[in-house]
């Protein structure tokens, strides 16, 4: 990976996602452990793909993905989650995430090459229950386990943008390998 073109990317995104753990004041211990725990499999997964023959020609994206995000403002506030991306025609997709536990948005898009783009709506909470918000989010695919991307919401900062950065799950590591376990 160290002369890979990626290699920079892969960088810059192991960074992106450390930035979760600033400021952690506003999560409890239980959510700080999750982070810390995905950040050591981001980490692994840097030293693992050092040693892979990764090609983007055939990139393999759907699937879920863990992922760990800054929001549209000035304090960029942190959330993580899951995202859940599937193909439902031959550059079409659509896209769940649920954030911080709670949330759940929902989005559909297209690809082309390494690119998604997606437009996002979901429903307000508390003060602003039954209020939709939307926006657009953009993903680069870095590789078949990696993605980045910044998006932006129709309410937001315009001054700011937010950003995501997303690892795929191995298959164990999904609900659905764990729902057949049982």
């Amino acid at each position: 990976m160290k002369n890979s073109p990626n290699s920079s990317q892969i960088s810059q995104w192991l960074a992106h996602s450390k930035r979760a753990l600033q400021n952690t004041e506003r999560f409890s211990s239980e959510e700080l452990q999750t982070i810390q725990a995905e950040i050591e499999k981001r980490e692994a997964l840097v030293k693992d793909l050092e040693t892979a023959n990764l090609s983007k020609n055939a990139l393999q994206f759907e699937g879920s993905y863990n992922i760990i995000g800054l929001n549209q403002d000035e304090e960029q506030g942190r959330y993580f989650g899951f995202l859940h991306i599937s193909k439902v025609s031959e550059i079409r997709v659509n896209a769940e995430w649920v954030i911080n536990g709670e949330q759940v948005q929902q989005g559909s898009g297209f690809f082309h090459g390494d690119t998604l783009i997606i437009n996002f709506s979901y429903e307000g909470e508390e003060d602003n229950e039954g209020k939709i918000y939307k926006g657009v989010v953009v993903y680069k695919l870095i590789n078949n386990v990696i993605l980045t991307g910044f998006w932006s919401e129709k309410h937001g900062n315009d001054e700011f943008l937010g950003f995501e950065e997303g690892r795929k799950l191995k298959e164990s590591e999904t609900i659905w390998h764990q729902a057949k376990m049982n």
